[in-house]
């Protein structure tokens, strides 16, 4: 069975063992298979990709990474990075976008799929995975099926392009997760002294 998926301005040739992404001048088949959802969530990326950097373009910013979840309502939530002057107030557009499906639904909410798309000069040998924070974050609000996709994106000179899909499980991403023992400290009085 074959599904097609179209967008404005990328192609999405869905058919069994593999996808075809052809987005302008650039082309490549990626191994993975993509369901509804994660489709859905990709085609929402790349509308929200393509409003916000127009947006940020007019008043003079750059692109950079956005976030994109899809939660087990079938709601989706964006999040950019916040990168300000100074360095440990930055915060990844995956946290800020699991920050929005938690402030719009509960801390019960769960992460279906996320979508991390990250601008790059051209094609990249490797996607951009999340970092080591924005994974446990991830974990702490997935189920055992939720997956992680991240899109490379390339301004072109009226629009952007999004030559590369990668996926994981949040399990392959984050193997050995923190998970504090509860109750493990709770007979504890104290050192001796």
């Amino acid at each position: 069975m074959e599904t097609r998926y179209v967008t404005s301005f990328a192609f999405y040739d869905v058919s069994v063992g593999h996808n075809t992404i052809d987005s302008g001048c650039y082309s490549c088949v990626v191994d993975i298979d993509l369901s509804a959802d994660e489709q859905h969530l990709i085609a929402h990326a790349q509308d929200a990709v393509t409003k916000y950097n127009s947006m940020r373009h007019s008043r003079g910013g750059i692109d950079t990474l956005y976030a994109f979840v899809l939660s087990d309502s079938g709601r989706i939530f964006d999040g950019a990075s916040f990168e300000p002057d100074i360095a440990h107030s930055t915060f990844c557009g995956e946290r800020c976008a699991v920050a929005n499906m938690v402030l719009n639904e509960s801390y019960e909410a769960k992460i279906r799929t996320i979508v991390i798309a990250d601008p790059v000069p051209s094609i990249q040998d490797r996607n951009t995975p999340p970092c080591g924070t924005c994974r446990h974050v991830i974990h702490q609000f997935a189920t055992p099926d939720t997956t992680v996709l991240s899109v490379q994106y390339i301004r072109q000179k009226e629009d952007w392009t999004f030559p590369k899909v990668e996926k994981w499980t949040i399990d392959a991403l984050y193997p050995h997760p923190y998970e504090p023992e509860k109750g493990l400290w709770d007979d504890w009085t104290g050192p001796r002294v």
